[in-house]
């Protein structure tokens, strides 16, 4: 938009204009109204994901109407979706823009610009902005006093980097791109035979786009990998009861099945005790993870027909974080599967061979005339951060990390591993997946050059660790907070609640009587004599000037909801960043306690805590006002 021509300064920049960024800056401004505030996005349009032109043709939420919305802007009748209906994609991008109109937000937004490098400097920090796409136009550098970084977990996909890629003569393409391609997969006659590549829900849209429009599919499920995802209808039965799957998840009874390092915050330690810390309570918890298994899994079909096998997941639903997604398709999908159209294979990618040719591990080979790789997202910020040595003390993604930070973490992780596992022995039973840590090219942050980037491909990187999934663990001036960096199901109130969490850290007002998420005594002390002699600054110099000093606690609680995911939901991406599905709820009591709000919010009362239904956006709604008058209480 025009201003960024004149102004060049701003008390805040928010970087992303999709669910979280949207939310952040018009919180912001909500509490502040005369704030100098600037949205930067890379998309022609706003929405993030939802960007008009990132919308395929059939592309529908997960979510059913009243699931997906700010609570302060109600998905409204004119927009024309009806009850228990998945949303449209052309609806989502269309309730984006206009949240952005009635906010304000509109003239604010800085679109077709990419942030390609944040560097910290004396008055907060300096980003450089390059035009997107082939729009043309002049490089920027603007500075700002807080920096919100929104650009999620969806916004760059997996490059793909086959072996023989170079030679295969049939187009192969990103999932991520399939609204740009689509054209050329779906109406081109010569391209008859597809193949998909990957497991997760992105898979499932794919082959089922093609196989609706006629397309001879084969689908491709790595044999070694995570397996496909849990696929469910919006509604299933638990015994006679027809229950919204998604709101399962936010009902507060329910949510005590799911051990949680912070379910303390929900005010029924006790409860939680005796489900998961005695023989007893755990053999329940194992009771109702096998039901709500076997009724998911009979519910969808999968085992009545020998074809749909492959589609069967792996382990228990327990283990799985948003893995756990909905079939939101017009018609059934394994319908294609049992007709012969789609044939699903559990098989090792090899490599590409001349001139059309997919060759698996175990030798065998496959003639297609086209490939699609769902192969996930790059999980790291697509920012450059300047200093590069700072990257540990902002608990980004990197492969920074000099030797002693790494032993810091490492320390903590160990000692993390114990309170988790002395708190839920259950969590011992788990897979024994330990994934690479994003070990590989499409994971890294940016690099100055190729070369460089080439020349630490082998490394791994650290994953993300954010206090409490936000803020870095030692970055005292509190000038920049990474907003959506987790999954869960209920984004659209996650994405309020923390942007009105970040407001109060980023102003120093969060409440002083916070607790710890710990229980253990092991965080106030050495473990086995071990005492932590390394900070993650290494003694340097800090963004004020002063040598930054180390806390041990924020830092010890960062490696506890860090390892916590990764015990939690080695099925999904809890090692990496915060994935969590039935721990929505109590995540929220525990952003409301640091708010110094109250987290119960059905009738102030534990019977309406636990037989008061499901928690949704109403629940939530006018949050900001409150928080506003509970400071001049204050």
């Amino acid at each position: 938009m025009g201003f960024l021509e004149t102004d060049t300064r701003y008390d805040v920049v928010v970087v992303g204009a999709g669910l979280q960024g949207l939310a952040a800056a018009k919180t912001f401004l909500q509490i502040e109204p005369q704030i100098n505030i600037l949205i930067v996005d890379v998309n022609e349009t706003v929405g993030g994901v939802w960007a008009k032109e990132n919308i395929y043709p059939g592309l529908r939420s997960n979510n059913l109407l009243g699931t997906y919305e700010y609570t302060d802007f109600p998905m409204h009748e004119n927009f024309g979706v009806k009850n228990e209906e998945h949303i449209p994609g052309e609806i989502i991008y269309e309730y984006f823009r206009q949240f952005a109109q009635k906010f304000d937000l509109t003239p604010r937004i800085l679109l077709q610009s990419k942030v390609t490098i944040a560097e910290r400097v004396e008055e907060g920090w300096k980003l450089s902005i390059t035009p997107a796409g082939m729009l043309p136009g002049p490089h920027r550098s603007i500075t700002c006093s807080k920096l919100i970084v929104a650009t999620g977990l969806t916004s760059s996909p997996v490059p793909i980097n086959i072996k023989g890629q170079e030679n295969f003569n049939a187009p192969v393409i990103n999932f991520a791109h399939f609204r740009q391609e689509a054209a050329k997969f779906l109406e081109d006659p010569s391209i008859e035979h597809v193949a998909v590549y990957g497991g997760a829900k992105s898979a499932y849209d794919t082959v089922y786009m093609l196989a609706s429009h006629g397309k001879r599919v084969s689908w491709v499920i790595r044999a070694t990998g995570h397996g496909p995802a849990y696929m469910a209808p919006a509604h299933v039965y638990l015994g006679p009861f027809r229950c919204w799957l998604e709101k399962l998840t936010t009902t507060r009874l329910l949510t005590f099945f799911s051990p949680c390092v912070w379910g303390q915050f929900d005010g029924f330690g006790y409860l939680r005790s005796l489900l998961h810390e005695t023989k007893l309570g755990r053999k329940i918890v194992d009771i109702f993870w096998q039901k709500l298994t076997a009724e998911t899994i009979a519910q969808t079909g999968l085992k009545k027909n020998e074809a749909l096998k492959n589609l069967i997941p792996d382990k228990s639903a327990f283990w799985y974080a948003n893995g756990l997604s909905i079939l939101n398709y017009p018609k059934n999908i394994h319908d294609f599967v049992k007709n012969g159209q789609m044939t699903v294979i559990r098989q090792d990618l090899e490599c590409l061979e001349y001139p059309k040719s997919i060759r698996f591990r175990d030798g065998t080979a496959l003639q297609v005339d086209g490939l699609i790789c769902s192969m996930g997202w790059q999980h790291a910020p697509g920012i450059d951060f300047l200093p590069h040595s700072g990257h540990a003390e902002l608990g980004i993604p990197s492969t920074t990390y000099s030797k002693g930070q790494k032993e810091v973490w490492d320390k903590l992780d160990r000692r993390a591993d114990v309170e988790i596992l002395s708190r839920f022995p259950y969590l011992r039973n788990g897979p024994k997946i330990e994934p690479k840590t994003m070990a590989v090219l499409e994971n890294l942050p940016p690099m100055p050059s190729e070369v460089e980037a080439k020349k630490i491909a082998s490394y791994e990187t650290a994953p993300w660790r954010l206090s409490r999934g936000m803020a870095p663990p030692e970055w005292k001036d509190r000038s920049i907070v990474f907003l959506g960096m987790m999954l869960n199901l209920q984004s659209a109130v996650r994405s309020e609640i923390c942007s009105l969490w970040a407001y109060a850290y980023m102003n120093n007002r969060l409440n002083s009587t916070s607790t710890s998420i710990s229980t253990s005594n092991i965080s106030k002390g050495s473990l086995a004599g071990e005492t932590l002699t390394d900070s993650l600054s290494e003694k340097t110099d800090g963004p004020s000037g002063e040598a930054l000093t180390r806390d041990h606690n924020t830092l010890y609680e960062t490696a506890l909801f860090n390892r916590f995911g990764r015990w939690r939901y080695p099925m999904g991406y809890g090692a990496r960043f915060p994935d969590f599905v039935f721990d929505g709820i109590p995540y929220f009591d525990l952003l409301l306690n640091d708010l110094g709000l109250p987290s119960w919010r059905k009738g102030w009362s534990w019977f309406g805590e636990l037989f008061g239904g499901s928690y949704g956006q109403a629940d939530y709604r006018g949050l900001v006002p409150e928080w506003i008058n509970s400071q001049s209480v204050r």
